[in-house]
């Protein structure tokens, strides 16, 4: 087991890559997160990713994408595009 504490700022730079990887989990923790990528910022998972903010939720599996918000649910899959709880308009 390692352990850095610092009361101050831990930086880790590289003039090639950085990578963290675990046979398990891997979590940051903090008041804020930032990740700016100046060309591509991907993001991959094998069987689920959920982006939640506050009570809007936006959850990606391999055959469909559930968006719910304000009371609403948008399920997008090999069916179509259905909403729940709302209307769906075009302006």
């Amino acid at each position: 087991e390692m352990d850095y504490k610092s009361k101050d700022n831990i930086l880790f730079t590289s003039n090639e890559s950085i990578g963290f990887e675990s046979d398990k989990n891997t979590s940051m923790v903090a008041d804020n997160i930032t990740t700016y990528a100046k060309t591509i910022h991907e993001l991959k998972a094998d069987s689920e990713a959920t982006i939640q903010v506050g009570e809007t939720i936006i959850n990606a599996k391999p055959d469909c994408v559930i968006i719910k918000a304000g009371g609403v649910e948008v399920i997008i899959d090999s069916n179509g595009l259905v909403v729940k709880g709302g209307e769906l308009k075009a302006e």
